[in-house]
């Protein structure tokens, strides 16, 4: 089902990689009627055809088969101006040009005007602009000539930036830090003006986070609030408002009991004001996402009345909710905006979904109240899709999962020797394993991959290109700001804060997709023989007999990933070791681990009948630069480590995650996050998936989490550990698997 475009939603056309002679050869009449002729006709039409009019409506031919007509400009979304005519064309055919429209003013900033048509009655952006004739036309081109026209321009704006953090969570060192809007207290809608004050009489390069959110405190049944302030509290310089989350099952049955009692609504006041004393912060953020929608007016009395205790002690008041739908809500957007200082609108988590519904949310929402004070929240997570359901994966995991590679011919072990031609594939990627490749989605707006298996899973991975079509919402509609809804450090995310400060400092986002030629797999074998070919199979021949590392490299356009395959060649003697694939540990009967440094004794699992794990250990080291994973990593004296643990399911039956143990890390279980930061212990995992024992390719039945560590102090040093994952099914059976990984420093 085609996406419904939203009204500043853009699908920018690139320009094809050809010679520039077609264009001239093919388009000639085109090109001198649509730049030269057009000019003429707006000049005449709008300076004075025989009545001196505006011209509106005067039908020209600007070229053989195609006319011109200047006709009003439709309404404009906010944040945009029209900086030239509106012109409508017909076409006899699809025809290739360059367009030049003449501008109202003369400009000097071609990269805050674009090409624009409104297309199913929504603005969409076809083209970027290049000056021409001392900046009074704006040129283009175009693969076909579009219905409409126009130049516009986004007006430029102060937006804001905040985070949410998990509770003890630190903010990532490449957020950066903004001077805290000092003073007297100042409203939402005029911190924009007076930071941008600040930032014209001291000479500042640009703002970093203003809003940092620890996600610290619950409500309780008793209109309480429960929890502790974060210690890992953000640097001087940002505006504390943790959140109580009440969006959870329990959480959020409690708020709308608290709600349907008027005193407890008042004792849930004054805990919450009781609360953001205590703490010293400037305010709270509530994230009550799942009231009752019997429950508005109630709603929007509470919130009323905490807003007013707020503000007499000059504190602030942020509401974090869904955005409106087609089904009846408990939030008076119009009357929740006079009371709260920030509103920050969730996304919608499915990325197809998410462009059918936001568009339409916000533009509601800013119609009802200040959209100054809106703020979007975006996720730095990449999503999983299956059917209806949507969730949450990190990025790495995406990455990974998308890098897994594996030998297909010969088939037997036995006949991979010297001089055999080996047929490599990206396992993950590759039609003939009921994969498709890497490549953008147009409907989600997102670099996107499925996988095989028995059920068809779709990953969508957020990036600096798909995050920034969600700032030009941010645009469209005068909004106040971007919540990132997780910007700690610890967290599987995408960097996206480049993209955010940028957006922040120019007032203007990129709307560009990845070179396709960059989302083509590659091929690697560093130490023995040749690799021909690329995309998702290629063909090794190796050179000598041995054990020898194949690398597939991925690309989500942003940043290069790769994992190692470790490959026996054979001299002709069968080997111990079937399973071509070492980033994960061969399916057998897993061995007692050895005895961890915490205390007690590792119990030895007990496997039932059918039951069955697989555990996959592979590190990555920030000092090589490379993104590859590999179970034998070499790593700078003391540069960062990054581990990725997976779990995988190969039962039939669901089971849970009960626990890791890792022979040199005794706080894995706390260290290592999953998705949304979340643990992984207590994790239920769906029955397998198809893709059996050997892979793991992601899907409902696997879980991965993330920790890093330094590498040693000197060089030369070898750090192997294990890590052993237990699940137990409903009837308290176990299955465990374990896999190392050898970090060596440089």
């Amino acid at each position: 089902m085609p996406r419904s475009e939203g009204p500043f939603e853009r699908l920018l056309r690139q320009r094809p990689d050809r010679d520039p002679a077609p264009i001239i050869i093919g388009g000639t009449i085109a090109f001198l009627a649509l730049v030269i002729v057009l000019v003429f006709v707006a000049s005449s039409v709008l300076g004075g055809g025989d009545d001196g009019g505006s011209g509106d409506g005067q039908t020209v031919e600007v070229a053989e088969g195609i006319t011109g007509q200047i006709v009003p400009v439709p309404s404009l979304s906010a944040g945009l101006t029209a900086q030239s005519q509106y012109i409508e064309f017909e076409t006899e055919k699809d025809v290739q040009a360059i367009i030049g429209l003449p501008l109202l003013e003369t400009a000097t900033d071609a990269t805050v005007l674009g090409f624009y048509s409104v297309v199913n009655n929504n603005w969409e952006r076809q083209a970027d602009v290049e000056l021409i004739n001392d900046g009074s036309v704006a040129q283009g081109e175009f693969e076909i000539v579009p219905a409409n026209l126009v130049v516009l321009q986004v007006v430029p704006g102060t937006f804001q930036v905040g985070a949410s953090l998990p509770f003890e969570g630190s903010l990532s060192p490449d957020a950066g830090v903004s001077r805290s809007i000092s003073g007297d207290y100042v409203s939402a809608a005029d911190a924009p003006r007076v930071e941008a004050e600040l930032r014209r009489q001291e000479g500042a390069a640009g703002p970093g986070v203003q809003i940092v959110s620890t996600r610290d405190y619950v409500p309780a049944a008793d209109a309480s609030v429960q929890g502790t302030a974060s210690d890992t509290l953000p640097a001087e310089g940002t505006i504390r408002l943790p959140t109580i989350v009440g969006s959870g099952e329990d959480t959020a049955g409690i708020v709308n009991e608290i709600l349907e009692d008027e005193t407890k609504r008042a004792q849930h006041v004054q805990a919450i004001v009781t609360t953001v004393e205590a703490a010293g912060v400037e305010g709270i953020d509530l994230e009550y996402s799942n009231v009752d929608p019997d429950l508005g007016e109630q709603f929007t009395s509470f919130v009323s009345a905490l807003a007013g205790t707020l503000h007499g002690a000059d504190k602030r008041l942020s509401l974090t909710l869904p955005p409106p739908g087609d089904q009846k809500q408990a939030y008076e957007w119009d009357k929740l905006g006079e009371q709260a200082d920030f509103l920050k609108v969730l996304p919608v988590a499915d990325p197809v979904s998410y462009w059918e519904t936001m568009p339409g949310a916000l533009s509601t929402i800013a119609e009802k109240t200040d959209a100054r004070k809106v703020w979007l929240v975006m996720s730095p997570f990449s999503i999983q899709g299956q059917g209806d359901e949507a969730r949450t994966i990190g990025y790495l995991n995406a990455m990974v999962m998308a890098s897994e590679a594996a030998v297909r011919e010969p088939k037997n072990p036995e006949d991979l020797k010297p001089g055999t031609k080996v047929k490599l594939v990206a396992s993950n990627l590759d039609e003939g394993e009921g994969a498709s490749k890497l490549e953008w989605n147009e409907d989600s707006l997102t670099v996107s991959y499925a996988l095989g298996g028995t059920e068809r899973t779709r990953i969508f991975i957020e990036n600096s290109f798909s995050v920034n079509f969600k700032l030009e919402l941010v645009q469209a509609y005068g909004l106040g700001g971007i919540h990132l809804s997780d910007g700690s450090s610890q967290s599987d995310v995408a960097n996206v804060w480049p993209v955010l400060r940028d957006f922040v400092t120019t007032n203007t986002t990129s709307l560009s997709r990845p070179n396709d030629a960059s989302l083509v797999p590659g091929w690697e074998a560093p130490d023995n023989g040749s690799i021909t070919g690329s995309g998702t199979t290629a063909e090794w021949t190796p050179d000598a007999a041995g054990q020898f590392n194949v690398v597939l490299v991925v690309s989500d356009g942003d940043r290069r990933f790769g994992q190692q395959l470790l490959v026996d060649v054979r001299t002709g003697e069968p080997t111990t070791t079937p399973s071509p694939i070492s980033t994960f540990a061969p399916d057998t009967e897993t061995p007692t681990p050895s005895a961890a440094p915490t205390d007690g004794a590792t119990p030895t699992p007990t496997k039932a009948a059918g039951l069955a794990v697989e555990v996959g250990k592979v590190a990555d080291a920030a000092s090589d630069d490379d993104s590859i994973f590999s179970n034998n990593e070499i790593a700078e004296p003391g540069s960062e480590v990054t581990y990725l643990i997976s779990i995988d399911n190969d039962s039939s039956i669901p089971v849970t995650v009960q626990s890791l143990v890792d022979t040199l890390y005794p706080d894995i279980e706390a260290d290592c996050s999953g998705p949304g930061d979340n643990p992984v212990i207590g994790a239920v995992l769906a029955p397998d998936d198809g893709d059996g024992a050997g892979v793991i390719n992601g899907g409902a039945d696997q879980i991965q989490c993330t920790f890093t560590d330094n590498a040693p102090d000197e060089s030369g040093e070898v750090v192997t550990n294990t890590v052993t994952g237990t699940v137990r099914d409903e009837n308290g059976n176990v299955a465990s698997d374990s896999d190392d990984t050898k970090v060596t420093t440089s």
